[in-house]
């Protein structure tokens, strides 16, 4: 059966099984959550048949799911909702898995082989006689500029790196108008994109606001007084 386990600061603090739709909410709901970071009523999840989906119900600090803002989104076994301090991981162990995109698959005498494609690259360049050469990929890394000193460097190795003042961000930076969730960066492939999450600091591409970037080798941005560039190549 589906169940959410909800924590706070790596702290768990209950599960529950999803049996029909849960309301979610400070003052109103299935699961109360007294914080003055959750509105009255926050969020629905909706249970049709197999599905899951969750709506945001117009809360003042939103809904994220996988570090993204989200008005409704359908669920998937392994996501993460944040909702102020508090996260709920989804499970569903009844849910079938989806594709993995970075593996292609070969049949061979009933058995499936999952095969990475760039060693099959490899493979197939290789001279006779030559070992394969490992395929690595070095994470893309951020730079965090400081007052004084060297840059601090930030390796990006999650599909979902949260940046922001709370303390189960990936990535925290302090101040009062540092957004709880600032930022997020999402990573499909070779494809990074950042996206503004909330706070009075504005997420900043050449001091310009924005609310979603594509980053690319050498992209410097600011979220307040923090001073960061992106880098896929050194």
């Amino acid at each position: 059966m589906a169940s959410l386990t909800i924590s706070s600061k790596d702290k768990v603090l209950k599960e529950v099984e999803i049996k029909k739709t849960l309301f979610v909410g400070r003052e109103k709901g299935d699961i109360i959550l007294k914080n003055p970071a959750v509105s009255a009523r926050h969020f629905k999840l909706e249970k049709l048949g197999a599905r899951f989906i969750i709506h945001d119900l117009n809360s003042t600090n939103g809904t994220i799911v996988n570090g993204e803002k989200v008005s409704t989104k359908e669920l998937r076994s392994g996501d993460q909702i944040m909702v102020g301090q508090f996260v709920f991981k989804f499970d569903n162990p009844d849910q079938e898995q989806g594709a993995v995109d970075s593996f292609a698959s070969d049949d061979i005498g009933g058995m499936t082989m999952m095969l990475d494609p760039a060693k099959v690259q490899a493979m197939m360049t290789a001279k006779p006689g030559e070992k394969e050469a490992p395929v690595e990929k070095e994470s893309a890394k951020l730079f965090l500029y400081q007052s004084s000193g060297a840059p601090k460097v930030l390796k990006i190795e999650k599909d979902t790196t949260m940046i922001g003042s709370s303390e189960n961000s990936d990535i925290q930076i302090k101040g009062i108008t540092i957004g709880r969730i600032a930022a997020s960066i999402t990573k499909a492939g070779d494809i990074y994109e950042i996206t503004y999450q909330g706070g009075m600091a504005k997420l900043k591409i050449d001091s310009a606001p924005v609310d979603k970037h594509k980053l690319e080798n050498g992209d410097k941005f600011s979220i307040g007084s923090y001073n960061f560039e992106f880098r896929t190549e050194l």
